[in-house]
């Protein structure tokens, strides 16, 4: 049986050697953060590990050693910029419906309704009705409902299809 003292706090035993070293609390009474082990790697066969109290510089180490490339490192490269501790809020979209849980429902224009705007376009285009066409793409994008490059296809398209209408 190894000897032990007890902890100032819990009064739980704990190992003599953590006593010898200047500790009077146990580990679960710890006021002290982990240590950490970062891996640093000189070459392929050439690695060690480097102990680091502050688990904060750990973490920046961990990401400036982290590779971006072949033979660059994110810290050399610049790539490395520390990551602000913030709280996420929800942003709030006008025509954003809202769940009962009171998340927002962020709005993104989906692949099928470039598909639906396009397909109404097109008829509008077989009818001659070429201005209504126009602006049925310009209030598809003020709705959010297509991107502002699939706007500018689709009046390219369009463009394209009055000339050959016309000739």
């Amino acid at each position: 049986m190894t000897p032990q003292k007890n902890c100032e706090n819990c009064k739980q035993p704990y190992p003599l050697q953590r006593y010898e070293m200047g500790y009077r609390t146990c580990v679960n009474c710890s006021t002290e953060s982990r240590w950490s082990a970062v891996p640093v790697i000189n070459h392929k066969t050439g690695n060690e590990v480097q102990i680091v109290k502050d688990p904060e510089v750990a973490q920046e180490f961990m990401a400036k050693s982290a590779r971006v490339g072949f033979g660059t490192l994110r810290g050399i490269s610049g790539g490395y910029k520390p990551r602000p501790k913030k709280e996420s809020t929800p942003v709030v979209l006008p025509d954003a419906p809202l769940l009962e849980t009171g998340v927002v429902i962020r709005r993104r224009s989906l692949p099928h309704e470039f598909d639906q705007v396009g397909e109404s376009v097109m008829a509008l285009a077989e009818a001659n009705r070429w201005e209504e066409a126009r602006n049925y793409i310009d209030e598809a994008r003020a709705q959010k409902r297509i991107w502002g490059g699939q706007q500018q296809q689709l009046h390219q398209i369009l463009n394209e299809l009055q000339k050959l209408n016309i000739s």
